[in-house]
This record gives C-alpha cells, structure tokens and sequence, in this order.
C-alpha cells in the first residue's frame, strides 16, 4: 500500500506539472506569441572555439529582427561552393568578418560581398569577379585569422577583404584567447575554458543546441522559445561581467591592451595575404551608435577608425572607412537594422563604395 501510495502521489505530481506547463504553454502561444526559431547550432571547434555545421540549412532571425535564410556550404561557410582553383581571368575576392558581413538578418544575395559581385559584373570590369563569403557570425579578427590560414589561404584569392566592425571586435580578440601577446610578441594558443570567456559561453550553447528533443520543443512550443530567449540573454550578460578588462576606462577608449593584440593579429593576417601574393584590403564598418551620436551633432567616437587607418597605412594594408560614407547619408539609420546589423540598403551602399575604391586605386 505505501509503494501504491507513493506513485499515486508522483502521478499526481507529474500530471500537476503537465497542466502547469500546458497553461503556460497556451498563455505565450495566444497571448504572449514567440518567434519559433530552431537555431543552426555551432560546432565545436578546439582552434576555432566554435564553426557552423556543413550543408546545413536554416531559417531564423538575425537577433530576432528579420528572418532570413541560412545556408552553409561543405566547408561550413554562408556561400555556394569553389573550387579551389580559379577560372582563367577571373579576380577572386575573399571576404572575413562577422554577422555584420555573414550578415545576420539579409539574404545571401543581400549581402554587400554578393551586391559587390553583381553590381561590378554588371559593369563589365577587365575582370570576371568571383567573391567567397567566410564570414562567420560571432567571430573575432583572431577567428578569422585562423579561418583564413585553414580554409581561406587555399583558394589563393587575388584580393581579402577583413571586415573590422568597431563595435565589438576589439572585445572578440581579448575574450577569444586564441592569441595572446608575451614579450610583445604574438603568441597563439589553443583556447580552453579557463583561458577564453567565448569558449565558455559557445561550449555551453552547444550543450544546449544539442540536447536531444531541443531542436523539436523550439520548433513547436512558445513557452521553450521565450525560456530560450531569456537564458541565453542571462549567458551573454554573465560572460560579460566576468570579462571586465578595465574598470576605469572610458566609454569609447580603446583600451592600450586590446589595441596591440588587435593590430598584432591583424599585421598577421597582412602577413599571410602577402605570402599567397593576395591583396589585404580592410573593410571599417561604424557602430550605428557612434554614427547617431555625429547626427546629432554631438562629438562622435573617431579615434578608432583614424588610428585603424593610420596602422592599415604603415602595414601596406588598404583601407576602406565606411563612417564618413555613413555619416553623410541623411537617413543613416535606414543603413542599419533595429538590432544593429546593417540592412539591405547599407549592404548595397557598402558594395558601391568598395567598387569606388577598388576603381579608384586602380585595382579592378
């Protein structure tokens, strides 16, 4: 009788539980709806801390905004596929970066790289253009790095576009752990959980995307989504917090630390373009932030992008600054979207001044 009772009671408390989480469940579907987002989940990766899976498709939100397509080749990039050897006269462009280029919330065909594609074709150039998209959301410059010197360096493009995006970049490269600086020389590592806050935030989201049943219950029901939705925002504020670089440092200040290992991982990347005889051309993409802040007629942030120029100049790397392009629109926020990634229009913006560039100096 005690064990009859004893499951009676569980049952109870079983079924309890069932009815609680079927009122919740009815509750967020009616009355408070969420987006049923499955993610593409990430892949770890011990050098890369984290890729995204192979011929792999998805539909979601860019950070909850637009939805989007997502689709991922046989090398786990957001293109088609290339072969590793170009076609006769044929100029090859690869591009490195983050969401801001993968790009989170546009279509493929949105992107500036595919924009830039088309729109020089079109022009009928001396050169065919074929452009590879390696930009891979989330990323920092030292992911890219090592993405380029795996992947990217085998396809010998003629010209590498790094996409730097003053937003967060800086913080990418020091919460990586990839690279470390010892004796002003640049050290790379391989990241583990206690030496990279970005590993120990990937390492949990892949535990969580891949828990079986998870990609099942985000596809159906509201109340995982919006229980989804909070932890993960609880995981990006806790990894914040626990990388505090400076306490004292100002808001906009490039802190002296970040800078160095920045700049040393990018004079690398310079270094490996020049070894495949590859051009390395950075892409500077403003903070919509710092662009309101101008537009308002307040001082804005030009620290960081003046002095990337200045150190683009001394490492024989080309430099294509977006924020005075930015600055002069007269709707400037119609180049973002509301989550900060840029939209459709800035993407095509952006395409038409790297053709300029590349025009002007000669280069197509």
């Amino acid at each position: 009788m005690k064990w009859k009772s004893l499951f009676a009671n569980l049952l109870l408390v079983l079924i309890s539980i069932f009815l609680a989480l079927g009122l919740f469940e009815v509750f967020f579907r009616y009355i408070m709806p969420q987006d049923l987002i499955v993610p593409m989940p990430a892949v770890a990766d011990q050098e890369l801390i984290y890729k995204l899976p192979v011929n792999t498709k998805a539909y979601l939100k860019g950070t909850s905004v637009r939805w989007f397509h997502l689709e991922t080749n046989s090398l786990g990039l957001r293109d088609g596929e290339h072969e590793l050897m170009k076609a006769s006269g044929t100029t090859r462009i690869l591009l490195l970066g983050d969401s801001m280029s993968m790009a989170e919330g546009v279509e493929l065909a949105e992107t500036y790289i595919k924009q830039f594609q088309e729109k020089a074709n079109q022009q009928r150039l001396r050169t065919k253009i074929e452009t590879i998209n390696a930009a891979i959301r989330g990323y920092g410059n030292d992911q890219e790095v090592v993405l380029f010197e795996r992947v990217g360096m085998k396809f010998h493009p003629d010209l590498v576009i790094l996409a730097f995006f003053e937003g967060n970049d800086f913080d990418d490269n020091r919460r990586g752990g990839i690279f470390q600086l010892k004796d002003r020389e640049l050290i790379k590592t391989l990241p583990s959980a206690e030496t990279s806050p970005k590993m120990r935030y990937y390492n949990q989201q892949i535990r969580i995307q891949n828990f079986p049943g998870y990609r099942l219950l985000v596809g159906h029901s509201h109340l995982v989504n919006f229980l989804r939705m909070k932890y993960a925002s609880y995981l990006t504020r806790r990894s914040l917090q626990q990388d505090v670089p400076n306490q004292n440092q100002k808001e906009n200040e490039i802190d002296e630390a970040d800078w160095q290992l920045t700049t040393r991982i990018l004079a690398r990347w310079g270094e490996d373009c020049r070894k495949i005889k590859s051009i390395p051309l950075m892409l500077f993409i403003p903070d919509i932030k710092n662009i309101r802040t101008y537009k308002k007629g307040e001082p804005a942030n030009r620290k960081i992008d003046k002095r990337m120029n200045d150190f683009a100049g001394a490492n024989s790397i080309l430099f294509v600054n977006l924020t005075d392009l930015f600055i002069r629109d007269p709707n400037a926020d119609s180049l973002y979207l509301p989550d900060g990634h840029m939209s459709p229009l800035g993407h095509e913006k952006t395409a038409e001044e790297i053709i300029r560039f590349l025009r002007d100096n000669k280069i197509l």
